[in-house]
């Protein structure tokens, strides 16, 4: 009987020779299997990938579609603002408030752009501070042009309340920018910190159209002469930019003639043009009349239209001009009359002027100008005779002067007022004079 690993033996050799085939076979069969499951993974995966992307185009067809529908449907409805003018007709009004925390919230409320918002808050803020500044820019008189310039000049109260109330405004300003727009705006002021008005007083009789047109060829004009002026070496025009400035003013004249009547045309000069303004400081002291501004204007006119744009610095033309000043003066005096024409000569006296404006300033009798200069002329005689009178001993004589110019300031006080006198003072030198040697 055979036993059993007699019966084994035969199987395992039988076994042996197959076994390199049948690992072969596995090899062969798991390597086909492989490529076939490749082969479908790479079917499969391409055709999901295409059909994300398919997918993903029609998405992107669909968002497209969506946007130009909706932009055809806004074209076609009628926009908000049509709306509101059929049912419920929009007026400014309707955001401004006095209050501007609300003003800002309406504005805020319909859509403004916070730039657009930021400029329209720091304009009406700015312009409502420029009003309130404007009016302590000037007296409250109204405008005449036959007045010389220290009639519209402050009122000494007037500039001590300016000056409080500017000082209030200069804390106030930026404080409120800031609060309300959470910016620092205090390098913009400048350009607000003006007389808005004073254009408007001075042509107050001009419409508001010829008033604008009339403004607007002045700033032309300004603005070409500019220019001009600015290529200027050292200010002083070359002759061909002295012939450019004036063809400039004859065309302003020009536009002005046709822009206005020839009475409004005369009415500008007599307000605007830059003989009157010089005459108005010029004429300070004379006090004149609207008749006697025009008599003089008249000469003043003619002799600068005579010498326009001629070289000031040419010794010719300065001793020409000297000359037909002289017949000018000449002429004035004597329709004038003795009376007048002292007090216009008596004008030409700068210390005159400068008491003046300052009798002016502080409500003062308009006679505290003269006796001032009464009582300079005293001074200065007394103190001329002292040092003219060799008998005196040098230190009576300066005992002498040290006297007469403390008695000159305490008249000059006691005349003008504590607060005139030490406004007076910083200039008057000659009261410092008298008591030197």
């Amino acid at each position: 009987m055979d036993s059993p690993l007699a019966s084994a033996e035969p199987a395992s050799l039988a076994w042996e020779p197959m076994k390199p085939r049948l690992i072969a076979l596995l090899c062969l069969l798991n390597i086909t299997l492989l490529g076939v499951g490749y082969f479908w993974a790479g079917i499969y995966f391409e055709s999901r990938l295409a059909h994300e992307r398919e997918s993903a185009g029609q998405q992107l067809d669909q968002w497209k579609t969506e946007a130009v529908a909706a932009r055809a449907a806004a074209t076609a409805r009628p926009s908000p603002s049509s709306l509101l003018s059929k049912t419920n007709p929009f007026n400014w009004s309707q955001l401004e408030s006095t209050d501007y925390r609300q003003y800002i919230a309406n504005l805020r409320a319909i859509g403004c752009p916070e730039t657009t918002l930021r400029d329209i808050i720091i304009t009406d803020v700015m312009r409502l501070y420029a009003a309130r500044r404007g009016k302590f820019y000037q007296n409250g008189r109204p405008f005449k042009y036959w007045e010389t310039d220290e009639k519209r000049k402050l009122k000494q109260t007037q500039i001590e309340e300016r000056d409080a109330q500017l000082a209030l405004i200069d804390k106030e300003l930026p404080a409120i920018l800031r609060e309300l727009l959470g910016i620092n705006y205090e390098r913009e002021l400048n350009k607000y910190f003006v007389d808005a008005e004073e254009d408007d007083r001075r042509l107050a009789f001009l419409s508001d159209d010829k008033r604008a047109q009339v403004l607007a060829l002045r700033e032309q004009s300004e603005g070409r002469r500019e220019k001009v002026l600015w290529q200027a070496q050292d200010g002083k025009p070359t002759p061909e930019q002295a012939a450019q400035l004036r063809q400039i003013d004859q065309e302003q004249e020009t536009a002005l003639a046709g822009a206005l009547t020839a009475e409004e045309k005369y009415e500008w000069d007599l307000t605007s043009s830059p003989t009157a303004d010089r005459m108005r400081k010029e004429l300070i002291g004379f006090n004149p009349s609207e008749a006697e501004f025009r008599e003089i204007f008249a000469r003043e006119q003619a002799l600068d239209a005579a010498y326009a744009g001629q070289d000031p610095d040419d010794e010719t033309v300065r001793a020409a001009k000297a000359a037909d000043e002289r017949k000018m003066q000449d002429e004035i005096e004597a329709a004038l009359g003795p009376a007048r024409a002292a007090q216009y000569e008596q004008c030409r006296n700068p210390d005159y002027q400068n008491l003046t404006v300052l009798a002016e300033r502080f409500d003062l009798p308009a006679e505290v100008s003269q006796a001032v200069l009464d009582m300079r002329q005293s001074a200065e005689e007394a103190r001329r005779q002292i040092l003219d009178n060799p008998a005196i001993a040098e230190d009576r004589r300066d005992a002498a002067l040290q006297a007469i110019q403390a008695e000159t300031e305490r008249a000059a006080r006691e005349t003008l007022g504590d607060k005139a006198y030490a406004e007076y003072a910083r200039s008057a030198s000659w009261i410092r004079g008298l008591g030197r040697n």
